[in-house]
C-alpha cells in the first residue's frame, strides 16, 4: 500500500537522510538548520508547570489557573499527548492526594487531548491516536484561550515516552517497535522507524499550524536510553536490548557495523551481568571482564552510539519542524533526570551539541526525590560493572567525577540531595550551552517517592529556587506534575519567585 507523508515532513526527512548519509565515514548527528535565535520570543522570568488533562475537569480550568498564578507560574505545559496515568493518580498507587483534584480513571486509555486534523498524517500508519478518556474535551481549544486570557502562554506538553498502553490503544503502533537482541518485540517505539517519525513530526505540524493562535511553544519530552543503559539497568530502563529492526540495521550497516557482533557482545555483557547477580566473581573480577568484553566486541557501544544518534536526530528533525512552520514560538526538550546520575548518560546527552536543536531545555533537577533515585542508581552500578565493591565504596570517587558534594550512601532515600545539587547542574548547562539555549532547571515540589522517603517541604521549595536562579538559570519549571502538588508547596513557590523577580 504507497503511504504518504505530509510535505513538509517528507522534504525534511528526505533532507535530514542525506545530510547523514553524506557524513557515513565518520557518522555525526546532523542538526537543524539553525534559525534566528533572536526571533524566538522567549518569556522573561519564564516560570513553567506541567498539567495532566483530566485536572483541569476535575477542579475546573478557572479553578486551576487560579492555584497557578497563586504559585507564580506564567507558562502552562498541558499534556496534549500522553499515555501515561502516573503513580500519584490512581486509587492503588498507594501514595496519598495532595489537597486537591481526585484520582484519575484506572481505566485510562491515552493519546492525543486535542482534535487534529487529519491531514497532517496522511497515508500515515499511526493516524487515529485521539484520547476517548474524557469526551469531547479538547485541551487546546478549550483550556487556550483562557490561560492566554490571564497573559499566560499555552505550550503543548508533548510527552512520547514507551507505554505498553500505546501498543494497546494505537493502532499499528506494535508495528514500529524496536526488536530485542533474540528478535522479540519490545514496547518501546523504534526512533528509525519511519511510520514513527511521520507520528512525531505530525503532532508538531498539528499542533503549530492547526492552532496558530492559541499555542505559543513547544515542550518535547522522551525518557529513554540506548540499549547499553538498558542493560546496566535502573530507572528509565527498557525491557529488552535493542534496537535490531530492519531500518537500524541498515543504518549500521552504512556505518560498516555488524549487528550480528553487537548481538553476540551484547548477549555476553549480559551474562556478566546475570554472574554479578548471582555473585559468581570471575577470576579478573567483573570491571576487568566488562573492559576486556568492550575490547573483544566495540560493536557494543557502536550499537548504543547508533541509537544515541538517532534519537538525536529524530529530536533535530522535530526542531526543524518546528521552525519551518513557526520560528519565534520556542520548542525545546525535557532532559530526563538521569543525566545527573548517570555518567554514561551524561556523555551521550552533551549540551553543547543538544543546544543546536533547542530554543531551552529544561533539566529534571528534582533534588529530593534525587536522593532515593540516585541511591537506586548506585545499586544498580554495584551490582553490574562496579560489583567489585559496594556502593558506599565508590561514592567519593562518584561524586568527584559527576562534581557533587552530597551526603552518605544510607542518608540519601530520607535526605535527598541538597539545594547545591541543583545550583551545581544549572551552571553545567549553561556553559555548556554557551548562551544560545535557555536554560529552566525542574524544582521538585512533592516529585513521588516512597512514603519513608525526603518529603518535600515548603523551605525545600524556596531553598531549590534560590540555587537555580543564583546559578543563572533563565526560569523554571515546577516538577513534575500540578496534580501531584500541595498547595502550601506551591504557595511557597509563587511567594520566593515574587522576591526574586522584585530584585532582578
Amino acid at each position: 500500500m504507497t503511504r504518504y507523508l505530509p510535505r513538509r515532513t517528507f522534504f525534511h526527512l528526505c533532507s535530514a537522510s542525506a545530510a547523514f548519509l553524506a557524513g557515513r565515514a565518520v557518522p555525526q548527528v546532523q542538526a537543524a538548520p539553525q534559525p534566528n535565535r533572536r526571533a524566538v520570543r522567549n518569556r522573561k522570568n519564564f516560570v513553567a508547570i506541567q498539567i495532566k488533562a483530566h485536572a483541569w475537569l476535575d477542579e475546573g480550568v478557572e479553578a486551576v489557573l487560579d492555584n497557578l498564578q497563586k504559585a507564580g507560574v506564567n507558562t502552562v505545559w498541558a499534556y496534549t499527548y500522553d499515555w501515561e496515568m502516573g503513580p500519584r493518580n490512581t486509587h492503588s498507587s498507594g501514595i496519598p492526594l495532595p489537597d486537591h483534584g481526585k484520582y484519575g480513571d484506572p481505566r485510562f486509555s491515552g493519546g492525543a487531548f486535542y482534535d487534529y486534523d487529519p491531514k497532517y498524517f496522511r497515508g500515515a500508519l499511526l493516524n487515529d491516536f485521539r484520547s476517548p478518556d474524557f469526551g469531547k474535551f479538547n485541551v487546546i481549544a478549550d483550556v487556550a484561550p483562557k490561560v492566554k486570557a490571564r497573559g499566560m502562554d499555552f505550550f503543548c506538553w508533548d510527552y512520547n515516552n514507551e507505554s505498553r498502553r500505546m501498543i494497546q490503544n494505537l493502532p499499528g503502533a506494535a508495528q514500529v517497535t524496536e526488536i530485542d537482541i533474540d528478535g522479540r518485540r519490545t514496547f518501546g517505539p523504534c526512533f528509525n522507524h519511519p511510520e514513527y517519525r511521520a507520528h512525531l513530526s505530525g503532532k508538531i505540524e498539528s499542533y503549530l499550524s492547526g492552532y496558530p493562535a492559541q499555542v505559543d511553544g513547544i515542550a518535547w519530552g522522551c525518557e529513554r536510553q540506548g540499549p547499553f543503559q538498558n542493560a546496566i539497568g535502573g530507572g528509565w530502563t527498557s525491557e529488552g536490548i535493542s534496537c535490531f529492526c530492519e531500518h537500524c540495521r541498515a543504518k549500521a550497516r552504512d556505518r560498516g557495523l555488524s549487528a550480528d557482533r553487537a548481538q553476540a557482545g551484547y548477549r555476553l555483557l549480559t551474562q556478566l551481568f546475570r554472574a554479578a547477580s548471582q555473585d559468581q566473581r570471575p577470576v579478573d573480577g567483573y570491571f576487568v571482564s566488562f573492559w576486556r568484553l568492550l575490547l573483544d566486541y566495540p560493536e557494543i557501544l557502536g550499537w548504543e552510539k547508533l541509537w544515541t544518534d538517532s534519537y538525536h536526530q529524530v529530536r533535530s528533525e522535530l526542531y526543524g519542524v518546528a521552525k519551518a512552520i513557526a520560528p519565534a514560538k520556542p520548542f525545546g526538550l525535557h532532559i530526563m533526570q538521569n543525566m545527573t546520575f548517570s555518567p554514561f548518560y551524561r556523555a551521550e546527552e552533551d549540551y553543547s551539541r543538544t543546544k543546536d536543536y533547542a530554543d531551552y531545555l529544561k533539566i529534571a533537577t528534582y533534588n529530593n526525590a534525587a536522593g532515593p533515585r540516585m541511591a537506586a542508581y548506585l545499586d544498580r552500578l554495584s551490582a553490574t560493572l562496579f560489583h567489585d565493591a559496594a556502593p558506599k565504596d565508590f561514592l567519593p570517587f562518584y561524586y568527584k567525577i559527576m562534581n557533587y558534594q552530597e551526603g552518605a550512601y544510607e542518608d540519601l532515600h530520607t535526605t535527598g540531595l541538597s539545594a547545591d545539587y541543583v545550583a551545581r547542574e544549572t551552571k553545567r548547562a549553561l556553559a555548556s550551552v554557551a548562551g544560545q539555549t535557555k536554560i529552566y532547571p525542574g524544582i521538585d515540589i512533592d516529585v513521588p517517592t516512597r512514603s519513608t522517603d525526603k518529603r518535600t517541604k515548603p523551605d525545600d521549595v524556596r531553598r531549590s529556587l534560590h540555587a537555580a536562579f543564583d546559578a543563572g538559570a533563565d526560569g523554571v519549571v515546577l516538577a513534575r506534575e500540578y496534580v501531584e502538588m500541595w498547595l502550601t508547596n506551591l504557595s511557597a513557590a509563587g511567594e520566593t519567585l515574587g522576591q526574586i523577580f522584585a530584585q532582578r
